[in-house]
This record gives C-alpha cells, sequence and structure tokens, in this order.
C-alpha cells in the first residue's frame, strides 16, 4: 500500500510536468523500467528505492517536506507490515493492509464491538468459538493481531473512525458480565479521549433498518491511492467490494443509519447506563 501511494504521487509529479518515463529516465540516470517499478508499485530493490526516489524530487523539483515525504514512504515501502509477522488468514491480512493505509473508516456493526476498539480480553472471547479450527498459537496471534491494530487510532496521524453499533452490542454477554463491562469502559473512554473516534449506538426503537443487512465497514484512502473500498464479514466469509455504484449503496445506509442512532452524548449515556448495570 505505502508503495502504491508513492507510485501514483510521483507519477502524478511527472505528468504535472509534462514529461514521459523516457525523458525523466535519461535525465535521471535511471532505466524506463526503474521508472516504471516505482510509478505501478511493483516490487523494488530496498537499497535503491529511497536514493532513486530522492534523485526523482530533486528533478521534479518537489520542496523539502514533500521530498522527506516520499523518500519514507520508499522505506516503509521496503518493510513487511507489522501484521506480516503473524498467521493470519489470507483475507484478514489483506484488510489490515487497506485498514492501515485507510484514512477515514465508517463502519456498522450489528453483533459485536468493532475491531478497532475491542479489549484482548473481548477479542479472544468473540474469536475462539468462530475459530475453532484454529490452534493455540494462530488464536492467540490473530488476538494479538487484532489488539495491535488499534495503533492507528492513536499514532501521530490517526484515522477518522465512525462507528455505528447496534444496541444489541452493549446488552450481548461476551465472555462474562466482566468483560462485557470491560469493554463498555473501553469504548467510553476511546470515544470521549478520541477526538476522531466517534461512536453512536443503534437503538431497538429505530426498527427496521439498513443494518438488518449485516455487519459493513466503508474505507476511503488519501490521495487517489485507491477508490473507496466496502468490506464485509459473514457466513461465507471476508467480501471486498469496490464498484462505485456498490459503494454509493453502502454510503446511503451508512447514512441513514447514522441518522437513525442516537446523537455521540446520549449514546455514550446509553453506555453509561449499561456499565452501572454491570457493576
Amino acid at each position: 500500500m505505502r508503495n502504491r501511494e508513492l507510485g501514483a504521487l510521483l507519477r502524478r509529479y511527472r505528468e504535472d510536468k509534462n514529461l514521459t518515463a523516457a525523458q525523466v529516465a535519461k535525465d535521471v540516470g535511471l532505466s524506463p523500467a526503474a521508472i516504471s517499478r516505482l510509478e505501478t508499485a511493483s516490487r523494488a530493490s530496498p537499497r535503491s528505492g529511497a536514493p532513486n526516489v530522492r534523485a526523482l524530487c530533486s528533478y521534479y523539483g518537489l520542496d523539502d517536506r514533500t521530498t522527506e515525504r516520499l523518500v519514507q514512504l520508499a522505506k516503509e515501502g521496503s518493510q513487511p507490515g507489522w501484521w506480516q509477522r503473524y498467521d493470519l488468514e489470507s483475507p484478514t491480512a489483506t484488510y489490515l493492509d487497506l485498514e492501515t493505509a485507510a484514512v477515514s473508516i465508517d463502519n456498522f456493526e450489528a453483533s459485536v464491538t468493532p475491531g478497532l476498539l475491542q479489549t484482548h480480553d473481548y477479542a479472544r472471547e468473540v474469536i475462539a468459538p468462530l475459530r475453532l479450527h484454529f490452534s493455540a498459537d494462530q488464536l492467540a496471534e490473530t488476538v494479538e493481531s487484532r489488539v495491535q491494530r488499534q495503533r492507528i487510532l492513536t499514532g501521530e496521524s490517526p484515522l477518522q473512525f465512525h462507528a455505528v453499533m447496534d444496541e444489541t452490542i452493549v446488552h450481548r454477554v461476551v465472555g462474562s458480565a466482566a468483560v462485557l463491562r470491560e469493554q463498555l469502559i473501553h469504548i467510553r473512554q476511546l470515544a470521549t479521549d478520541l477526538p476522531h473516534v466517534s461512536v453512536q449506538i443503534l437503538p431497538f426503537s429505530a426498527g427496521v433498518n439498513p443494518g438488518l443487512d449485516g455487519p459493513f465497514s466503508v474505507l476511503d484512502f488519501a490521495e487517489d491511492l485507491l477508490p473507496p473500498v466496502i468490506y464485509t464479514e459473514g457466513q461465507l466469509g471476508q467480501i471486498f467490494e469496490d464498484e462505485p455504484e456498490e459503494v454509493e449503496r453502502i454510503r446511503r445506509a451508512f447514512g441513514t443509519l447514522t441518522d437513525l442512532a442516537l446523537d455521540a452524548e446520549r449514546s455514550l449515556r446509553l453506555i453509561d447506563e449499561r456499565i452501572r448495570d454491570l457493576s
């Protein structure tokens, strides 16, 4: 994903100068194939990627801040994603790749707390019964990776995360009442402390609503890196969709759910009431 972002930016800066890849290659002293590999996010050599990017930035006349950003992307693109050290299912690894590159996610959940908001104990109680074929090591690594994901909410450029949760979630006991209570306290803390995290509860009184079709996430990316992607998970596995018509349909569904849900303040009051009930 970092290589894709780098490639899209390099191609944009070249085209802004009305230059062909062949012209750039000749003037900078690189092969046309090297320019192509960088712009199309093909696998590049970690030893040459950053210096080549710096040379291109100089040639395009980019300022120091832009240059350092692109060089950093080149360095990050040569490193494996943090999740690659875990023994994860392929679709899960794909989702983490997308999630890490996203700048915002709108998430609706009908049954369990969104993964980005889950505590370690809650995550384990959710994953274990649904992945009975996992070994103990794979279960532990999957739970740990889910917790590690949450760094994108607290880093230097945190993700904008908007979660709409069905009221069922604050009542469903996962593992034990103590686990659920800890989870609700964690949700409240994140929603209160992090201005880029928004949580709304869809009350039972909302009646029939688009959420009855199941959970989903809408992932948006910066710099035209990728078109928006819809992600959903169910009995038939994990599904990714980027067809514009489907993306727009799901966006409308999320907008409707947002309108039907309690606002942030009333949502937190409902969570507080449930925390007291579990105390």
